[in-house]
């Protein structure tokens, strides 16, 4: 989609994705020409050098307590063996020396590169691209990325290249400007972030599906905070000049006295600060996934057979398929059908001791799930088995992490229609649209359907995420919390078809609703959990 025009280029964005590039890109002599000497903000006064490189070292010091608090938590007793990409005049890096990190660099400016290499002494960082500045380390712990990913032709490869380079575990951190920032909204086309060296341009969900698309897990997206001054600030906004912002910073500062103007201040930048971790396995392109699909069974001998038939037999294109059967005890007959299929290639079988609801069900068959993309199937006949290729897309495509098959197909009303039930029907119905309604607004969601059974999202997603949901408040905390971490849902619609109590449903109307209520409180407003490093999953 066209956005608007800048510098001689068009601003547009993906609808599927949301990432916003630039296009045509300039050549390389162009942004040769850009990256000069004089492209980092400063002055060849010594003062002012100084003044640049305090600021510059005091914002290296919050964003190294962070990625030391996050390796003291997640890598114990390994490495600090770090690269930083587009590394500028190398304050970062000399910090991070002076803080015992093995430092090395690659940064695209020749100047840059000089000046990071006589700070550091030694011949650390290398000139060019990363992919094509020929470093012969590998193995590192840490790569930091500050402010450079907006600048490259290709992100996709220039993150697998960072995929290589890092040993199996270690942390990923970048800085980037961010499309989900107050100022990007705000200013829009006049946003000082759109440059004509920045190619592309992230929000939260794009920057997460880029990283899953390049094999990294575990995402964590924070607001960025750097430690700047006015007068930093000024500078900056006199160079991409913002209709009334530059000229009341100028007046601003023309109005206060220097002491205030020069006073650094650690303030929340136009940026994200986005964590990651690189597992084991290749990236998902260089691979063929699979997809876990978790089937809870309890107590569901009449429709049992049919659907774990038509399950075994399903077959999705670019996809492997495991099965994870839970069965929790039933007393109608339905163990002995689900042990059937203990042989079956695609099946793995959990057996637990006693029935504890469908919550933990799930939450089982989530640690024996091994597939790059998780799905929940129940094993009654609600459901459409021919909906996974469309719900599956988003995923696959790398446009979405997290789907939901949307039951409504625009009539919340007819979307549980009981013949012989007609009382009942209206209220679960009417329940339905009252629970839905709380959750949007507890959340700021415009969700339909956040209790549908299908539920299709990376595994990554959940990597760490304890759960506690037993019963049909999982369905309640498993969508709150992957909310939490910034993975807002697509929609998708499926066909349905509701069965009555009297052919099985399980929900109870006295005992569930209130611990809908009680998952949503509680999971928003509790703290949110952040990804280890580890390659299991909490549950």
């Amino acid at each position: 989609m066209y956005l608007f025009e800048k510098f001689g280029a068009k601003v547009l964005s993906c609808d599927a994705c949301r990432l916003v590039f630039s296009h045509p890109q300039p050549s390389d002599s162009r942004l040769s020409e850009i990256y000069s000497e004089s492209y980092f903000l400063g002055s060849d006064e010594p003062d002012e050098i100084e003044a640049t490189n305090a600021l510059k070292k005091q914002t290296a010091i919050v964003q190294l307590c962070k990625i030391e608090r996050y390796l003291d938590r997640h890598l114990p007793g390994h490495g600090r063996k770090l690269l930083e990409i587009g590394c500028g005049h190398g304050s970062f890096l000399v910090e991070a020396e002076a803080r015992g990190f093995n430092v090395w660099g690659v940064e695209y400016s020749a100047d840059a590169t000089a000046a990071a290499n006589k700070r550091l002494g030694a011949e650390r960082v290398l000139n060019g691209s990363v992919e094509a500045a020929g470093l012969s380390e590998r193995g590192f712990d840490v790569c930091v990325i500050i402010d450079a990913i907006e600048h490259v032709r290709n992100p996709v490869t220039f993150l697998e290249t960072i995929h290589e380079y890092l040993r199996p575990g270690g942390v990923l951190f970048l800085t980037t400007p961010s499309m989900d920032s107050l100022t990007a909204r705000l200013l829009r086309s006049h946003w000082f972030e759109f440059k004509e060296e920045h190619l592309f341009y992230f929000g939260g969900r794009s920057i997460r599906n880029l990283l899953h698309h390049a094999g990294f897990g575990g995402v964590l997206v924070e607001g960025g905070r750097k430690v700047l001054t006015l007068d930093y600030v000024g500078k900056h906004f006199d160079r991409f000049r913002v209709p009334l912002f530059t000229p009341l910073l100028k007046l601003t500062r023309a109005l206060l006295p220097g002491v205030i103007t020069r006073h650094p201040i650690k303030l929340p930048a136009a940026g994200m600060d986005v964590y990651a971790i690189r597992g084991d396995d290749p990236p998902p392109m260089h691979r063929q996934r699979t997809l876990s699909v978790v089937m809870p069974v309890y107590n569901e001998k009449q429709s049992f057979r049919d659907v774990a038939e038509e399950l075994v037999n399903k077959h999705v294109d670019g996809l492997n398929i495991e099965i994870i059967m839970v069965e929790s005890n039933s007393t109608d007959g339905t163990r002995e059908e689900v042990l059937s299929y203990e042989s079956h290639p695609r099946v793995k079988v959990v057996l637990e001791d006693r029935p504890r609801g469908k919550g933990h069900a799930v939450r089982q068959g989530f640690r024996h799930a091994t597939g790059d993309i998780i799905l929940i199937q129940d094993a009654d006949r609600e459901y459409d088995l021919n909906d996974y290729e469309m719900l599956l897309t988003p995923l696959l495509h790398y446009r979405h992490a997290f789907v939901l098959g949307s039951r409504h197909s625009g009539n919340s009303w007819k979307m549980r229609h009981f013949e012989d039930q007609v009382f009942t029907s209206l209220l679960m119905n009417a329940a339905h649209i009252f629970f839905t309604t709380f959750f949007n607004v507890l959340y700021s969601q415009r969700l339909k359907d956040p209790f549908t059974m299908y539920k299709v999202f990376l595994r990554e997603c959940i990597r760490d995420m304890p759960f506690e949901g037993n019963r049909f408040d999982f369905d309640c905390e498993l969508v709150a919390k992957l909310v939490r971490r910034g993975y807002t849902p697509l929609e998708v619609p499926v066909n349905y078809a509701s069965r009555s109590f009297s052919e099985g449903k399980k929900v109870s109307f006295f005992r569930d609703p209130p611990t809908y209520v009680w998952a949503f409180l509680k999971h928003r407003f509790s703290a949110l959990e952040v990804p280890h490093a580890a390659a299991s999953t909490t549950l």
